[in-house]
C-alpha cells in the first residue's frame, strides 16, 4: 500500500488552476523527484501533501491517515517549502535551538551536529542577519533534517547554493536515502536530483505529464 498517496487533487487560487486532477502514489523508504518551471505547481503540491493548504476536491493520505489543509498535517516530517522567519539578531546555532526547544525532540549536540552536516558549524556564532543566501539555505536544510524525521519534503532545496553547495547537499540526500526516509524534492533542474531519484515526476501547469 502506498506511503503518500494523493488522488485526483484539484486546486485553484486567485481563479486560476494550479493543480489540475494530480494523483500520485509514492512507497515508503524512496526518494521522488518532481520537476518543472517556476510556477508550475511543484510548491502548492508539497504544500497540499503537508496539510498547508486546503485543496478544492481530491484526497491526500500518509501513512494511512488522511492530510486535511489547516487541520491535519503531515507528522514526523522535516520541511522545506517557505522560509522560517529566522531572528536576524540570533546566531544561526540559537535560532535552530529556539527551533529544537519546541518539541524538545533533540539537544544541544544535535543541533551541532546538524551545523556541521550542513556546512555551518564555523559560522554558528554568526548572526543570521550577516548570513549570505547560500547560507541561509543551509540553515533552512538544517531545520528540516535536524529531529531525524522519516519524511523529508524539500521544495527547491538548492535554491542559492553554489556548485560545492550542490554537490554537499547531494551527498546529504544520499546519506538519507541509505536510511531509508521518503523523500520528496523539487527542482526547475532535473540534473541536480535526477541520480538521486528511484522516480522523477515531470509537472506542467499544473499537471503530472
Amino acid at each position: 500500500m502506498s506511503y503518500i498517496k494523493v488522488e485526483n487533487v484539484n486546486k485553484s487560487f486567485r481563479k486560476k488552476d494550479v493543480l489540475i486532477n494530480v494523483s500520485v502514489s509514492l512507497d515508503k523508504g524512496k526518494c521522488y523527484g518532481f520537476v518543472g518551471n517556476n510556477g508550475c505547481g511543484k510548491s502548492m503540491l508539497f504544500k497540499a501533501i503537508c496539510g498547508y493548504i486546503d485543496i478544492d476536491s481530491g484526497a491526500v493520505t500518509v501513512d494511512n491517515r488522511q492530510i486535511i489543509g489547516g487541520k491535519k498535517f503531515i507528522g514526523n516530517a522535516g520541511v522545506l517549502i517557505e522560509s522560517p522567519q529566522w531572528m536576524g539578531g540570533l546566531t544561526g546555532y540559537q535560532n535552530l535551538k529556539v527551533l529544537a526547544d519546541i518539541q524538545k525532540r533533540v539537544d544541544e549536540n544535535d543541533v551541532l551536529n546538524t551545523l556541521a552536516l550542513v556546512g555551518l558549524i564555523d559560522e554558528k556564532d554568526k548572526k543570521v542577519r550577516k548570513y549570505s543566501l547560500g547560507m541561509k539555505q543551509r540553515l533552512r536544510i538544517a531545520q528540516a533534517i535536524m529531529e531525524d524525521p522519516e519524511i523529508l519534503v524539500l521544495d527547491e532545496p538548492f535554491n542559492g547554493l553554489d556548485k560545492d553547495g550542490v554537490k554537499e547537499l547531494q551527498e546529504l540526500m544520499l546519506l538519507n536515502k541509505q536510511k531509508e526516509k521518503t523523500i520528496l524534492l523539487s527542482s526547475h533542474d532535473e540534473r541536480q536530483i535526477e541520480y538521486l531519484c528511484d522516480v522523477v515526476f515531470e509537472i506542467s501547469e499544473g499537471k503530472i505529464i
